[in-house]
């Protein structure tokens, strides 16, 4: 199934001159190759699509489906760190002196060095969709880190991508306080999940699974100042997930309405019923997420 499950949002600036084509191929000059022998990593574009294995950027609906595929070893420090500890050891008895710590470093560089050839590799693929149309970039990444690891070998690959984080003029936590002590607004209701806090670095914590927002408890943690850092909501009937502090989208997931959507798909092929399910997607997306950027004002003028 496609679906992106947790999105961080970029605004792409008006001035981007980005087109499908020139995406595509640009992404195709930088196609994923496996690690070598001693490369601890390596990152490349793949094709997101199986039946489309030549086209490195799908385009749909002025919309451009791109993924990152990485690999790296796997080389436990424990295991480095057992196989210096045996060499050290003969080292001493054998030639009866101490081993310093700059010898150790070395000894540990090639350690590194034999190993590499023999560590077990493991590979992740992050997708994005550049909504052209919208001016958008919506990365499926759970951390911040892993979207920008993305953007930047985007950036790197198509020699420019001006874009920002969304910001909008209400933040995620203020609105939300404010949701949970008045209401959501439109189209938007407020799920039982939720992090409240009291600011600062070192400030309490309460967390609430399956739990009325409305209750006593939950008033008496917002009545003493905890502002809401995670709240789940549901976007009409057909979408739910959990909005954060960052303004990140955790848990996106489909409501039965959307679901009998996706079982009543007329798709004879995989290749047929992956095509509808990008339609979705990006349908979905473009009515989701301005729906939540005005629900927290507006994005910035700056």
């Amino acid at each position: 199934m496609l679906w992106f499950r947790n999105l961080q949002i970029y605004r792409l600036s008006p001035d981007h001159k980005l087109s499908s084509e020139h995406i595509a191929t640009e992404l195709a000059k930088r196609p994923f190759v496996p690690c070598g022998s001693m490369d601890m990593e390596s990152c490349g574009w793949v094709p997101p699509a199986r039946h489309a294995p030549e086209d490195f950027a799908l385009a749909r609906q002025d919309a451009v489906l791109v993924c990152l595929k990485t690999e790296e070893k796997v080389l436990p420090a424990a295991v480095v760190k057992d196989v210096l500890d045996d060499r050290v050891q003969h080292i001493e008895a054998e030639e009866n002196r101490k081993v310093g710590r700059k010898e150790q470093r070395e000894l540990k560089d090639r350690i590194v060095d034999e190993l590499l050839p023999r560590a077990f590799t493991r590979c992740r693929s992050h997708r994005a969709l550049i909504d052209l149309a919208n001016g958008l970039i919506i990365v499926d990444a759970a951390s911040a880190a892993k979207a920008e690891y993305l953007l930047s070998t985007l950036r790197e690959t198509l020699g420019s991508l001006p874009s920002k984080l969304i910001d909008t003029e209400t933040s995620p936590a203020m609105a939300m306080t404010d949701w949970l002590t008045t209401e959501a607004p439109d189209a938007f209701t407020i799920g039982q999940d939720a992090e409240l806090k009291v600011p600062g670095d070192e400030g309490s914590i309460a967390r609430f699974k399956r739990q009325v927002m409305d209750s006593d408890e939950v008033r008496q943690h917002l009545d003493v100042g905890k502002i809401a850092t995670r709240l789940a909501l549901a976007f009409g009937e057909r979408l739910t997930f959990t909005l954060t502090e960052a303004l990140e989208i955790k848990s996106l997931a489909m409501l039965d309405v959307l679901k009998d959507e996706v079982k009543d798909m007329d798709a004879e092929t995989q290749d047929a019923l992956f095509e509808s399910q990008m339609a979705l997607l990006i349908g979905e997306l473009r009515g989701f997420i301005p729906a939540l950027i005005e629900a927290l004002g507006g994005e910035t003028a700056k």
